[in-house]
């Protein structure tokens, strides 16, 4: 899973987006406050953006 993350962000390499993975447990508090069911599921992935504006973009589509 890493990899694929890796590799979508070695395509903004040039932009000032930051990217940042993390376990489930270590953010689950944050998660929740964003209204985010993380599943403890090592085959899926939870991914949440954050824009300039402090605005949260939940993707609910699987990551592949």
């Amino acid at each position: 899973m890493c990899y694929r993350i890796l590799k979508v962000a070695q395509t903004f390499k040039e932009s000032n987006i930051t990217f940042a993975m993390s376990d489930i447990q270590e953010f689950e508090q944050e998660l929740s406050e964003l209204s985010v069911a993380a599943v403890a599921d090592v085959t899926r992935l939870t991914v949440v953006g954050r824009d300039e504006a402090n605005r949260t973009f939940i993707m609910n589509d699987d990551f592949s």
